[in-house]
């Protein structure tokens, strides 16, 4: 082990974040040492932890992907002859059944994660669910242990301007749409990235209102069918009447609440408790147990019509978010399912919700931007953290569409509820 040990630093020394990359692939299916030795190397060595963490991600995609197929390319026929047919299908019921679950726990686990790799394949667990597991299992560890190799280390993670706005998009795009939380996920990337000695916080204050209208241009273009059809009923209803069951009426009744919140809370929780790491910690473990309350308590919610009643009750849940690191989309996904809705049909609901939440802030938001309150942010900045969260946001309402029609918010529970374990024992 220590020669593989040696062998692994001299890598790193020659090929720098490279080395990390094939290094970490290969520890996916093969290699005995683990991904975070690798990032810690790479630390003490000086290399950027951005670029650490962006090596490590993409790898143990590639990497697990690898060894799932080899796993059913070459494990399935051994284990069928070595076992028998009857063994073998026994065994692919129990992986099918609860194989989400098992390798989704066993990535926050130093268990020799090949060993999860070979078996999914093997046993043909659905490749969409495993490699789901697998980056939601193993990236918050990682990101947790490099985070904290690098305080250990005294290396910090230095972002250059382009790169910070890249990293922000991202993490808006992903965190305003994934039921995790954007807010309490923005404290973090802020508290762990040290940013160029331009990017104040005040800039970053103005900067977070390109990131929200990148995010508000996605949910305007995606669902552009739902915005004419809204439009539609409202010309209608202005000329024939008959405003109850329009969408329009619905969005108005469920945004009064969370206007409501900010206009009476904005000043409390401008504090700096609010962006502390207990408060933060304690909304994130909140808000993962409200998903399991809900869950627990809608059964298989199969409706999919949303009335006023309906869309007050969503406000209300999205009034409630705006405390830090309550996730808008999941508290507003979650009491959807609480009055009968179904999960995609309740996600929908709340991404049209949250557009126009959205919309709100952001003129609001400008209109201190030409009055002078704020300042103008960097011009190529603002446009490089717009385009990211645009595109990003495309791409996380697709897919959480999609994967709300045949799963639970069971996995975003159980991913903010360590996470916020982990942000209250260790910081």
């Amino acid at each position: 082990m220590h020669a593989l040990m040696e062998f692994a630093r001299q890598i790193i020394q020659a090929h720098g974040v490279l080395g990390i990359f094939i290094l970490t692939a290969f520890e996916q299916f093969i290699l005995p040492i683990p991904s975070e030795v690798y990032m810690t190397m790479g630390s003490a060595a000086g290399l950027p932890l951005h670029l650490i963490f962006i090596a490590v991600g993409i790898a143990t995609f590639v990497g697990a992907t690898i060894g799932f197929y080899l796993g059913k390319w070459l494990g399935h026929p051994v284990f069928l002859w070595l076992f028998g047919q009857k063994r073998l299908e026994r065994a692919e019921h129990i992986i099918k059944k609860w194989g989400f679950w098992g390798v989704l726990l066993i990535g926050y686990t130093p268990f020799p994660f090949k060993l999860i790799t070979w078996s999914a394949g093997i046993f043909e667990m659905p490749y969409k669910k495993f490699i789901t597991a697998v980056m939601c299992g193993r990236l918050p560890r990682y990101l947790l242990v490099g985070s904290l190799a690098s305080w250990i280390l005294k290396s910090h993670f230095y972002a250059t301007t382009d790169m910070s706005a890249i990293l922000l998009g991202v993490v808006q795009g992903l965190t305003e749409f994934l039921p995790i939380s954007s807010s309490g996920h923005l404290v973090l990337v802020e508290h762990f990235v040290k940013m160029p000695a331009h990017i104040t916080a005040d800039s970053l204050q103005t900067f977070d209102i390109f990131l929200h209208t990148g995010s508000l241009l996605a949910v305007l273009l995606y669902f552009w069918r739902d915005w004419i059809g809204m439009f539609t009923e409202i010309f209608h209803a202005i000329r024939h009447g008959g405003w109850k069951n329009t969408l329009f009426l619905k969005l108005a009744i469920g945004t009064l609440p969370a206007i409501a919140a900010g206009l009476f809370l904005k000043d409390s929780l401008d504090g700096d408790w609010s962006r502390g790491f207990f408060a933060i910690g304690l909304f994130f473990i909140v808000g993962g147990f409200f998903y399991l309350f809900a869950e627990w308590k809608s059964g298989q919610s199969e409706g999919e019509h949303v009335d006023l009643k309906k869309s007050l009750i969503i406000g209300f849940a999205q009034a409630v978010a705006i405390l830090p690191s309550l996730s808008r989309s999941g508290m507003t996904i979650g009491a959807g399912l609480l009055t009968g809705i179904r999960r995609d049909a309740a996600a929908k609901f709340s991404f049209l919700l949250g557009g126009v939440a959205v919309l709100a802030a952001t003129t609001y938001a400008l209109y201190d931007l030409r009055h002078g309150i704020v300042a103008w942010p960097d011009p190529r900045f603002s446009l490089i953290g717009f385009i990211t969260a645009f595109v990003v946001s495309i791409g996380t309402i697709h897919y959480l569409l999609k994967f709300l029609k045949k799963h639970t918010l069971r996995p975003f529970a159980a991913y903010v509820i360590l996470l916020g374990t982990l942000i209250m024992a260790f910081l």
